[in-house]
């Protein structure tokens, strides 16, 4: 972030709408964010830190995967993102979205609020042990806070049925910016925001409202943020310097670019067929750039 940057009263997109539609020449274009997977990765040969070990490990990270209502993908991420950080430890993720509760059936659950008869009560489905080895806590309805979900301490524990009390290491929830106060009497505790936008004018503006609130109503001072669907890596770039121009001028956020993932024919489609696509698909080009984001964000959290 610039020098004196904090210092700027926020304004309104209407201020900068031309930085959209802005030549690009003679603009220093940032090139793609360097794969730090080497100083993040671990050994596949050695299990992650246990959550009952001592050591290093003393906290639960936090993610709370977010962005516009109508924004697509945020599922997407949200659970490969989940399935990515299983390799350093046990993770648990919390579907919030009261509209679209895709995260269940990316991970081979039924929809708890499309197919059940106890959808007209609100009650949440119970949390339950994946069979990928992810604690799911559903959160789509309810009255019910993050707060409840993360209790107190620095260590988040989930009752799950059958599975007695789980620690986790990593918690990612998924969650529309439309419901942002559910998360903001504990805004503190979250590692990072993590804000997914498709490319175009239309999703540059619903972005852009997206961290007004996060920066306003929350108190964000810094998220992370993902281009999801776009065509090419021009068009991935293009949107990303236009973002995070946006959100340092008027807003005084830093952005922190996770990267971008490229247009999948069909992916949500697969996805509720097959699962997660970085476990059904490892190969496949979505599936490298969701990790290089999940091997960002952890870096951005560590630095936090």
């Amino acid at each position: 972030m610039s020098e004196g940057a904090g210092n700027r009263s926020p304004k309104t997109l209407a201020d900068v709408s031309h930085l959209f539609f802005s030549n690009d020449e003679g603009r220093a274009q940032p090139g793609p964010v360097a794969s730090h997977a080497a100083g993040v990765a671990q050994d596949e040969s050695t299990p992650p830190e246990r959550a009952d070990d001592p050591g290093r490990w003393h906290r639960t990270s936090l993610f709370v995967v977010t962005g516009g209502d109508r924004t697509p993908g945020k599922s997407t991420v949200a659970v490969n993102l989940a399935h990515s950080l299983q390799s350093h430890g046990r993770v648990g993720i919390v579907d919030a979205d009261p509209k679209l509760p895709n995260a269940r059936f990316y991970l081979g659950l039924p929809s708890w609020h499309y197919l059940s008869p106890v959808t007209w009560e609100g009650r949440p489905a119970p949390n339950t042990l994946s069979a990928s080895g992810l604690v799911v806590v559903d959160r789509a309805s309810g009255s019910s806070s993050l707060g409840d979900v993360l209790g107190t301490g620095d260590v988040v524990y989930v009752d799950v049925t059958g599975g007695g009390r789980v620690p986790l290491h990593y918690l990612v929830v998924d969650m529309p910016v439309g419901r942002m106060e559910w998360a903001s009497a504990v805004a503190d505790r979250v590692g990072l925001f993590v804000v997914v936008a498709g490319p175009g004018r239309a999703s540059f503006e619903e972005t852009f409202r997206a961290l007004v609130i996060l920066r306003e109503d929350v108190g964000a001072a810094q998220v992370g943020l993902v281009v999801n669907r776009a065509p090419d890596r021009a068009s991935i770039e293009d949107f990303r310097w236009k973002m995070e121009e946006a959100a340092e001028s008027l807003l005084s956020m830093d952005i922190r670019f996770l990267g971008g993932v490229t247009r999948e024919p069909s992916l949500g489609s697969y996805q509720r067929e097959r699962g997660a696509i970085v476990r059904s698909r490892p190969d496949a080009a979505a599936s490298l750039q969701l990790r290089e984001v999940s091997t960002n964000a952890l870096e951005v959290d560590a630095t936090s």
